[in-house]
């Protein structure tokens, strides 16, 4: 009998049990994959979000004998129009056009245009010409204006995610287009 309550007190004795060690160390190892797992979602997110970034810009281009007013999807996925914005001198103006039919009789002359309109979708590479003019006079014209008078084109538009950027000329900025 004597054997037996030795054999007793050795395993009531306190300490570490190693059952108890090796199940919070598998918690342990169990949090930690969760934590990684999460995080190369994260990133796999950010990386698939990335892969269809729309970037549109757009910006007069002129020579003796043209002037031209292009916006571009320089980014790798396309751009859906939210809201398109042109004013001068705090007037909003329906399109690009108003420009033309606001010059002097003297100076009007034959111009092309494109316009812009909410849910278009521009994809990547593409390029609009917004507005094209071949005659030197209105050129000229034209220019001084855009030296002189406040002229201001925005584009919001988004990716195929729903993330949303504001473009006004070379630059864009996240927005969220009043939305």
């Amino acid at each position: 009998m004597n054997t037996e309550n030795n054999q007793s007190a050795a395993v009531s004795k306190p300490g570490i049990k190693w059952e108890m060690l090796l199940a919070i160390m598998a918690v342990l190892i169990s949090v930690l994959t969760l934590v990684v797992y999460i995080y190369q979602s994260n990133l796999m997110k950010q990386q698939q979000k990335m892969s269809v970034w729309p970037y549109l810009s757009f910006g007069p281009s002129w020579g003796e004998d043209y002037l031209k007013l292009s916006l571009i999807n320089k980014g790798i996925g396309p751009a859906i129009i939210k809201d398109f914005q042109f004013t001068m001198n705090g007037s909003e103006l329906s399109g690009v056009q108003e420009i033309m039919t606001s010059l002097p009789d003297s100076l009007q002359t034959a111009f092309t245009y494109s316009s812009v309109w909410k849910g278009q979708v521009i994809m990547a590479g593409e390029t609009i010409s917004l507005l094209t003019i071949n005659d030197p006079r209105t050129i000229q014209h034209l220019l001084e204006l855009f030296k002189t008078q406040d002229f201001l084109l925005e584009i919001c538009y988004s990716s195929v995610y729903g993330d949303m950027w504001v473009a006004s000329g070379m630059s864009v900025a996240e927005g969220n287009c009043g939305e």
